[in-house]
């Protein structure tokens, strides 16, 4: 079912699509990042992490960037 754009529709798909990943990769949502390395990891180590992660965010708004472009049709 095609949703209208509307701000709300957005936030409900977007707050949605975010619990979603959590609940799949067993993500505390209040550890951020700290969850993703062993304790004492290295700088090159972390920095890579930092990249994937900012890589992530990139590919999130891309992605919704396509669904709305697309008529906002995916899955919440």
């Amino acid at each position: 079912m095609e949703k209208k754009f509307t701000k709300q529709a957005a936030l409900d798909v977007l707050a949605k699509r975010a619990t979603r990943i959590a609940e799949q990769e067993k993500f505390n949502r209040g550890l951020g990042t700290a969850q993703l390395a062993p304790r004492n990891v290295s700088h090159e180590e972390q920095a890579r992490l930092d990249r994937a992660v900012q890589y992530g965010r990139m590919r999130a708004f891309e992605e919704f960037a396509e669904a709305i472009r697309d008529g906002f049709r995916f899955d919440t």
